[in-house]
């Protein structure tokens, strides 16, 4: 996805048309949205008009040189009890959507969505990190079964 002129030099110069990270957030059965803003911000970038209420979040990329399944971790302080509760009630994979978009133009995705889903979720009194995976790709199971050296001799040592 090409990042439009006016995306690029926002995040390489600065000025006066912030970035801003919006976010949703899937618990069980029940999806909330987040803007990294001052404000609430209503934004069609889902599909459907959707209000994201304004927060403070900080989403940490993982390493380049990290080995095993990459992760993030994400950082809010949550104003909202109810999502707090819900994350200490659930026990089921929370998944994250994140965009980014301009503050002059909050409809127009610039970057995403990335997709993500909870590891572990530390609640303190005031704040939430979350570790994050990107997708659990490593976690997948080979069948053993089906890869022998007979019918597979690269992928065995010696065979």
């Amino acid at each position: 996805m090409p990042f439009s002129d006016q995306f690029l030099t926002q995040a390489y110069n600065g000025g006066g048309d912030p970035i801003i990270d919006l976010m949703r957030v899937k618990i069980d059965n029940t999806t909330y949205y987040f803007a990294n803003n001052n404000e609430n911000i209503e934004s069609n970038i889902t599909g459907s008009l959707q209000t994201f209420q304004k927060s403070r979040f900080n989403l940490t990329l993982p390493d380049d040189t990290e080995q095993g399944t990459p992760r993030a971790t994400l950082k809010f302080e949550a104003a909202d009890s109810q999502i707090m509760r819900a994350l200490r009630e659930t026990d089921n994979v929370i998944v994250f959507d994140i965009w980014l978009v301009l503050g002059s133009d909050v409809n127009t995705i610039e970057y995403g969505p990335t997709n993500y889903q909870s590891a572990s979720v530390d609640i303190s009194a005031n704040a939430i990190s979350i570790d994050l995976e990107v997708e659990p790709i490593l976690h997948t199971q080979l069948p053993r079964e089906r890869f022998t050296p007979n019918t597979f001799p690269g992928l065995f040592e010696g065979a």
